[in-house]
């Protein structure tokens, strides 16, 4: 057991490296804790550890190898049913109870059917705190590796999204836009953003090759948050299409440097709800 800890509680290194004269045959990890007193050797978190940095011991607990890559995912500790383990990385109070009951699966089905892709959305903005709720379950989805290297951008003004919409717009004027699209905008109407009152937007590193996947999930999360909470929410393709091609557009979002933009949302209160579900195209499945 190292200096400074309760008894049954180990916080050790890695075999290789353990103090001479200490205690042998104990849990021996890098970064984990162990409370051996609450541990009940099911193994679990070596189980679904997923770069296999956990093993376990001769004794049944939990033990990091050498060289391991740990990749902060929390699920050593999210999973232990006795609360046997703390991670350095990762600061208890920081963990969220996972709801132990969760809606039926039909209430579930029909909350993802009755998603709609909102165009029409009322003159209002969204509250500061509702957006940071909304980006709070985003940051949560899942990424590559666990590497976290999203980065969101919010326009939470009306005016400043129309002016995005204007600039993607100035792009789209020397392109081969149809003229019909052209006399909608010079009508007055934006079908750029739709005029949506608030726009997020994702972004990652330009050289992480998981970056469009990423965002997508972490888009896909926000959504459907966004649609619990009464709200309407529209992919914004034009502008991440345009943002890829027109730096004054990267600009006026402020894209950080080294970044590139990987998809947007508009969000609002949506002005008509929806009372139907409507038909798709058949199922397309290959069963192997």
């Amino acid at each position: 057991m190292l200096d400074g800890t309760p008894s049954g509680v180990h916080c050790t290194q890695s075999l290789s490296a353990a103090r001479p004269g200490k205690q042998r045959g104990i849990p021996i990890v890098n970064q984990i804790t162990v409370d051996t007193n609450l541990c009940k050797r099911d193994g679990a978190c070596a189980a679904v550890c997923p770069s296999r940095t956990l093993i376990l011991n001769k004794e049944g607990f939990p033990e990091e190898v050498v060289g391991g890559n740990c990749i902060l995912c929390g699920h050593c500790v999210a999973v232990c049913a006795y609360d046997a383990l703390t991670h350095t990385g990762l600061p208890q109070e920081a963990f969220l109870p996972a709801s132990k009951k969760l809606p039926a699966p039909a209430v579930i089905d029909s909350f993802l059917m009755s998603r709609r892709s909102v165009r029409e959305f009322k003159d209002r903005s969204i509250a500061t705190e509702t957006l940071k709720a909304l980006l709070d379950v985003a940051r949560r989805a899942p990424t590559a590796s666990n590497s976290q290297k999203l980065h969101w951008i919010v326009a939470g003004d009306g005016a400043k999204v129309h002016a995005l919409s204007a600039e993607v717009m100035n792009w789209m004027r020397t392109s081969d836009i149809s003229p019909e699209r052209l006399a909608q905008w010079d009508s007055g109407y934006d079908f750029v953003l739709r005029g949506a009152p608030t726009l997020v937007v994702a972004c990652a590193p330009e050289d992480y090759g998981w970056g469009k996947q990423d965002s997508a999930i972490a888009l896909t999360f926000l959504e459907l948050a966004a649609e619990a909470r009464g709200l309407g929410v529209c992919w914004a393709g034009y502008l991440t299409r345009v943002a890829a091609v027109h730096a004054p557009l990267r600009q006026a979002l402020a894209v950080p440097e080294g970044y590139a933009v990987c998809g947007g949302l508009m969000l609002g209160e949506r002005k008509y709800p929806y009372r139907r579900v409507p038909p798709r195209k058949p199922l397309s499945v290959q069963w192997l």
